[in-house]
């Protein structure tokens, strides 16, 4: 019996030894890639090995704060036309580009209309639907004419992943997320106390990364990925309707995604009005010239092009 148990009792431990190990090797190769790849983070390198998990959470008593990027001022507001508000990622947000460079300024320049940002680099359209439920989102933007989503191919992926970049995954700053559950969605907190240590594992965080990007987001799942978007848009108008009686619901797609044309005909049969930014030219925004450096977000230029085309075609 004796034995038995201490056969039990190194095994134990060699697969806690393999964990730790495999958990090692995880957090390394992470530090490595930020470094390899330039992954400016917090200001610190290597970053610390499972330094506690920390959920999504904005307080919008601190939002904007433009000195630490987190967002943006809105603008315009000397403009007596009804406003605009414009949500999304770094492309809404304008990324490494000055105030007097970004769509959201030109929008406002060109249609003499109050702009409000409500975008940060690496959100997605969950952020929206976050804002959305906050009373204080309604006291910081009044009801525009115009509600704008930017779109691009990365937020189906935003949807599902637990962090954006190594960063985040070694600092263990978890991505906002919802799961359906009875026809609503609900944001996933990790409450499960049982659950909890497995899912804040390196490991457990990697094989969901593959399952991912092979599974979820497989093509043959494209019915369920797509349905999960457009319920997400859907949610986040019936909360702005809430309060806004007579604002217009408008997504542009800047990028091309997977069945496209499907996609915009069910957000359109939905009231939405979508706009596939790239039929507005023959030019190739995926050109050099139209953007940073090699990241493809939009420079100037491109803004300088494409905002002319989008007010033209909403007839601002």
């Amino acid at each position: 019996m004796k034995r038995i148990l201490g056969i039990i009792v190194i095994n134990i431990l060699l697969i806690c030894f393999a964990f730790f190990l495999i958990e090692g090797i995880i957090w390394a190769c992470e530090n490595l890639r930020m470094k390899i790849y330039n992954e400016k983070y917090i200001g610190q390198w290597p970053l610390p090995f499972h330094p506690g998990v920390k959920q999504f959470n904005i307080d919008l008593d601190y939002y904007p704060n433009p000195k630490k990027q987190w967002g943006r001022e809105p603008v315009g507001l000397n403009y007596k036309n009804k406003p605009i508000v414009l949500f999304g990622d770094s492309f809404a947000y304008g990324y490494k580009l000055e105030n007097e460079q970004t769509f959201y300024y030109k929008l406002s320049q060109i249609t003499k209309r109050p702009v409000y940002v409500r975008a940060v680099p690496g959100w997605g359209i969950q952020h929206m639907l976050y804002q959305t439920r906050i009373d204080k989102f309604y006291e910081q933007v009044p009801e525009p004419e115009y509600a704008i989503f930017l779109m691009i191919n990365d937020h189906l992926r935003r949807l599902y992943t637990i962090n954006l970049l190594s960063g985040h995954f070694l600092n263990e700053e978890r991505n906002l997320r919802y799961k359906l559950k009875d026809g609503k969605l609900i944001q996933i907190t990790d409450s499960n106390i049982l659950l909890k240590p497995i899912k804040k594992l390196y490991l457990t965080n990697k094989i969901h990364q593959m399952y991912l990007n092979n599974v979820i987001l497989n093509h043959k799942n494209y019915s369920e990925y797509s349905k999960f978007a457009i319920e997400h848009f859907v949610e986040s108008r019936n909360e702005l309707q809430k309060h806004w009686k007579n604002t217009k619901y408008v997504i542009i797609l800047y990028q091309h995604i997977y069945n496209e044309k499907n996609f915009i005909q069910k957000l359109r049969d939905k009231g939405f009005i979508v706009i596939p930014i790239f039929s507005l030219t023959n030019i190739n925004l995926n050109d050099k010239e139209y953007n940073i450096d090699e990241s493809l977000h939009p420079n100037e230029k491109a803004w300088d092009l494409l905002t002319p085309l989008v007010v033209k075609d909403l007839n601002l």
